[in-house]
This record gives C-alpha cells, structure tokens and sequence, in this order.
C-alpha cells in the first residue's frame, strides 16, 4: 500500500510538474509570438536604381568602357552603360564589375570604375530620378566636362557642385518605376 501511494504522489507530481512546466514555456514564447506575429507580414524588397544613366546636358549615356575612366558615349544597350544606385551609396558598374571612385577627389579629377572597397570615395549621394551625385569624400559632384561634352567620349570627372545641368544624372529605372 505505501508503493501504491509514492506511485500515485509520484504521477501527481509529474503532473503538475508538466503543467507548470507547459504554462512556463507557454509564458516565456508569448512574446516571441506577439513579435513574430507583427513581423509576419511581408514587406517587398526596394528594386534600387539602375540602367542606363543619363547626363543633363548632353544626349550621351555613363560608359565604363575604358580603363582611363568612365565616359558619356552614346546610349546602347551596351554592358558598359548598366549601372546601380545600390542601398551603400555606391554607382556600380557592370563591365567591369567595380564602383565609381572619385579619383585624386580634386576639381578635374576622372571618375573612375575600380574595385568596390566600401571607401567614402565610392560613395555618392543624390536623386537618381535627375539630380547632382555629391561625392562622400571630396564633397565634389560628378560632373560632364564642359570642354568635351560636344562629342563621344565625353570625360566625366568630379568639381564643385554648381547645380549646372552638366552636373544633373538619371538613372533609367529608379524604385517604384
């Protein structure tokens, strides 16, 4: 008879261990649940902007095709003239595959397309919907070279922002188009 008993105090104890166990865990996920249940609605990934990248004062689109620095040649669908706005800030190139750097940073100085290294001189902040690209590190703007801009190969280098149009981009597709 007093097996009998332990038994029965044994399985009660199991029991109510087991429920205060299951309330416990059911306690401690609660918020976990509420947190998942608010994040379970899908948001659609932001499409950055890309394609071909118009200069304002000129016909001609941004071509990487050359390794003295990137051009305005005339728009094709060329590889050379795909490029992304990227979440980093960076213009990227697709041949070869690489980020706009603002060159020596100086008035004049070419931009260039050279391996992405996260460095402030590879990132530009601006409108890709039409408007001046500024340069993180010099401050600089990218910019259409006034004394070629007549003709292909048009030099694109940085200067100081003066809200020219030779100094106005779009991209054309930007997020939401």
């Amino acid at each position: 008879m007093a097996r009998l008993r332990s038994w029965r105090m044994i399985r009660t104890s199991r029991r109510n261990v087991g429920v205060a166990g299951f309330a416990t865990l059911l306690l401690a996920l609660l918020p976990f649940a509420a947190a998942g249940s608010a994040q379970a609605v899908p948001t659609l990934p932001t499409i950055p902007a890309h394609g071909q990248v118009y200069n304002g004062d000129s016909p001609r689109c941004l071509d990487s095709g050359t390794p003295m620095g990137a051009l305005l040649f005339n728009c094709s669908s060329s590889i050379y003239q795909q490029w992304v706005y990227n979440r980093l800030n960076e213009i990227v190139g697709n041949s070869p595959t690489g980020c706009l750097d603002d060159g020596a940073g100086n008035n004049g100085s070419r931009a260039v397309l050279v391996p992405c290294t996260d460095s402030t001189s590879q990132q530009w902040i601006g409108d890709p919907g039409g408007g001046e690209f500024i340069n993180v590190a010099s401050g600089k703007c990218l910019d259409a070279d006034l004394g070629t801009i007549g003709g292909q190969g048009t030099i694109v280098q940085v200067w100081s922002c003066g809200g020219a149009s030779n100094q106005i981009w779009t991209f054309q597709f930007q997020p939401g188009s």
